[in-house]
């Protein structure tokens, strides 16, 4: 069995902290009202709310360092703290408010979004020679695609409501990329099956890709080991996953623009693709 990355440990313990937290809380305030309760809820409730909403909003990007989050998280915080505490049980929501709540969303932000610097492929330059495989399992090469400008998007999964969000726009731009010749390669390290699954859903002429054992993601240095939240294995994904890439190619696979965000939650707009491809005259 692959070992999982602190990440991948964190955030599944985040969240069920994050929910056991504040169901704790709401069970003490149903015995009594405690203001120091409260600022627990206020300290907890910004992080569930903000995943809660990743799942049902799907937001194919967000804020880098989530201010509005961290402010309120510091909010409650402040309220438990400034309510004073004596006794175990008041010892209990001043850490839930300061290490589950405040240092839990710092931790996050800063830490578990950020992937650090990475190397990008020289721009003019072609990528290597990545092999890939459609959901019938037939291998693509890159040469497939020769003659084509095209959009060649990495993304971790169908478990990844960011990933999904950012599938679903630059679908709703499958029209005008059509018009333009520009082809359209989204590749996930994910099974064949899950891949079709995602393929149904959208009725364009995309191409989904699978990067069996994060082959190409390993040799463009993309690959983000251990890295699929904890637990999500029973669903059948691989514990290793990629980091949302996107790589803008033209006619002759050479690299026009490539976006390898240094926060997952920080992606490109298609609008930039399209910018790029007419600016460097590939359409």
């Amino acid at each position: 069995m692959k070992s999982k990355s602190m990440k991948a440990l964190f955030i599944s313990v985040y969240i069920t902290a994050l929910t056991v937290g504040l169901l704790w809380a709401g069970y003490q305030l149903s015995q009594s009202f405690d203001w120091r309760w409260v600022g627990v809820v206020v300290a907890l409730l910004p992080a569930l709310s903000f995943f809660a909403w990743l799942f049902i909003g799907r937001p194919a990007r967000t804020s880098e360092d989530l201010p509005v989050v961290r402010r309120i998280t510091l909010v409650g915080a402040a309220l438990t703290v400034v309510s004073g505490y004596s006794g175990t049980a008041d010892i209990a929501a001043l850490a839930l408010s300061m290490f589950v709540g405040v240092a839990g969303v710092y931790v996050y932000i800063y830490w578990y979004s950020r992937y650090g610097k990475r190397v990008a492929v020289e721009l003019g330059k072609a990528l290597p020679p990545i092999r890939l495989y459609s959901t019938n399992g037939d291998e693509v090469g890159l040469d497939h695609y020769a003659g084509s400008p095209m959009v060649l998007m990495f993304y971790r999964g169908n478990w990844c409501p960011l990933c999904m969000a950012q599938v679903k726009e630059i679908s709703a731009h499958y029209k005008r990329l059509a018009e333009l010749g520009v082809k359209v390669a989204l590749v996930s390290p994910q099974s064949h099956e899950q891949t079709s699954e995602l393929a149904a859903h959208f009725d364009v002429q995309f191409e989904f890709l699978v990067d069996k054992d994060n082959a190409a993601a390993r040799m463009l240095g993309i690959v983000d080991e251990g890295g699929t939240p904890a637990g999500l294995e029973v669903l059948g994904y691989d514990g290793d996953t990629v980091m949302p890439t996107v790589y803008v190619l033209d006619g002759e696979g050479k690299v026009l623009f490539s976006h390898l965000t240094d926060n997952y939650r920080v992606r490109p707009e298609p609008e930039l693709f399209l910018r790029v491809l007419e600016e460097q005259g590939a359409v």
